[in-house]
């Protein structure tokens, strides 16, 4: 699990390296509204798409148990993705003149089915390669697509496409990548007996609503934005969310690998728990710096990455950068809770969840606009996270908490004194003095970690060991 997660990781930072420099070139191109119009219609065609999602992935579920007929899991997911597409497409059709006000013109509407059928093509595909074992490698699967996605995107813009030169790239991207994947699966798709159709169906009954949950909870953010306050607050908050992205890069990472091997070790009656505590003590490695980090100066990181237009956004990425904090430490719960065969208990979670904080931002933000809602997502997310540590104790009758959490802190500390030292005695006015300041921060934390922590060590190089070949380590 460690070296699927390495590898993974380094995945994650090239992703991320393509999909920031996007929103950056995207920001200063189309402005606050523009980018704010392009994630709305994206952030509700990944809504749609949960659909499918969820059926993609309760198929990765089954392929990552022990003997099971992969070939009629692909051939299931091909027809379902054909069929879910279609009657999407139809639905459109006719709804088109009540929706024209949100999507705009209707080549927006064709782009969005585009971004859904793609979107679906490719998690299945990729679901199934990861399902199989290749965790880490469906990552860099994810990376591909990231970079096909910018270079047709950026090239799109260049011949002045604008919003819909984005949706076009990023459907043709998703789609090639889609291919890429499938010609790597090596495997011809075949009819689904009808064991493999209930057996799915067990699981996606549980899965699809839990993704559309998710996904809602995640997103109503910006359509919630989008409706009260308008696409500039979305053009605002979606920069400052990509900023906080690399705080899940850990947590990602360790999950969809703890996900594939908690699956594997329930279906032979394996005990799963010593696994989630290992995920538990470094899911917000990467999270917790990050917060200091902005804390210390997200005026400085707003203004320098994406323009002076973008500082009225500084305390909407500290409200973000403390929700991606919480956000990680969830996650390998969730992963563990799905690999033992149990959507049944996220479904309730997630529903929770959702009850407490759809009216919630709402409410806060019809008072306070892009600030109220972040304040939201917060307190359901600190929510969510006592959720699933009750529910781990319900179910391995133990607080799977470790002491390695406390040590992150302690470290993160010890980087925000330092950071903020040098944003007052340096100031930070370009990406120069930027880059500087965060490699410093970055050296002072892992520094002070691996100085207090043995634990931290051993497992790194461990990680290292295991991702590298036996005949390569020349150490």
């Amino acid at each position: 699990m460690s070296r699927e997660a390495l590898i993974a990781i380094i995945a994650k930072f090239a992703l991320a390296a393509t999909g920031f420099l996007g929103v950056v070139i995207f920001s200063r191109v189309l402005g606050v509204n523009g980018v704010g119009r392009y994630y709305a219609l994206l952030a509700a065609a990944n809504l749609v798409a949960q659909i499918s999602s969820g059926v993609n992935g309760a198929i990765k579920k089954r392929v990552s148990e022990v003997e099971t007929p992969v070939r009629e899991y692909v051939g299931l997911g091909v027809v379902f993705n054909t069929g879910f597409v279609a009657v999407l497409a139809v639905l459109l059709l006719f709804t088109y003149p009540i929706l024209q006000s949100y999507i705009g013109p209707f080549a927006f509407g064709i782009g969005f089915i585009g971004v859904v059928a793609s979107l679906s093509y490719f998690a299945l595909v990729n679901r199934v390669y990861a399902g199989i074992g290749n965790t880490g490698a469906s990552f860099w699967t994810d990376t591909l697509r990231s970079l096909l996605t910018l270079a047709a995107q950026v090239t799109l813009l260049w011949l002045g496409w604008h919003v819909l030169g984005l949706l076009i790239g990023f459907v043709a991207a998703t789609a090639a990548t889609a291919v890429v994947v499938y010609l790597l699966l090596r495997l011809r798709p075949e009819l689904p007996s009808r064991e493999t159709v209930s057996r799915t169906y067990e699981f996606a009954r549980w899965n699809v609503p839990n993704g559309l949950l998710q996904n809602m909870y995640s997103r109503l953010d910006v359509l919630l934005l989008y409706a009260i306050v308008g696409s500039s607050a979305v053009g605002l908050y979606e920069p400052a969310l990509r900023l906080t992205i690399p705080a899940t890069f850990i947590s990602a990472s360790i999950g969809d690998s703890l996900v594939v091997k908690a699956s594997g070790l329930h279906s032979i009656d394996r005990d799963v728990v010593d696994d989630l505590k290992n995920a538990v003590s470094y899911t917000c490695l990467l999270s917790i710096p990050i917060f200091f980090g902005v804390v210390a100066m997200p005026a400085e990181l707003m203004t320098v990455v994406y323009g002076p237009d973008f500082a009225a956004g500084a305390l909407a990425l500290v409200g973000l950068a403390a929700f991606q904090l919480f956000n990680t430490l969830r996650l390998p719960f969730a992963m563990v809770i799905n690999g033992i065969d149990r959507p049944d208990l996220e479904f309730r979670v997630k529903l929770l969840v959702l009850v407490i904080h759809a009216p919630l931002a709402v409410g806060l933000g019809l008072e306070y606009g892009l600030l109220g809602v972040i304040a939201a997502t917060v307190t359901t997310e600190v929510i969510r996270v006592f959720l699933y540590l009750y529910a781990a104790r319900r179910l391995f009758d133990e607080l799977v908490l470790t002491w390695q959490l406390g040590k992150q802190l302690l470290s993160g500390l010890v980087m925000f004194a330092a950071v903020a030292w040098l944003v007052d005695t340096v100031g930070v006015t370009g990406w120069f003095s930027l880059v500087g300041v965060v490699g410093v921060g970055a050296v002072v934390y892992f520094a002070t970690l691996g100085g207090i922590s043995s634990h931290f060590r051993s497992t790194l190089g461990h990680a290292v060991t295991n991702a590298v070949p036996e005949e390569r380590q020349f150490w």
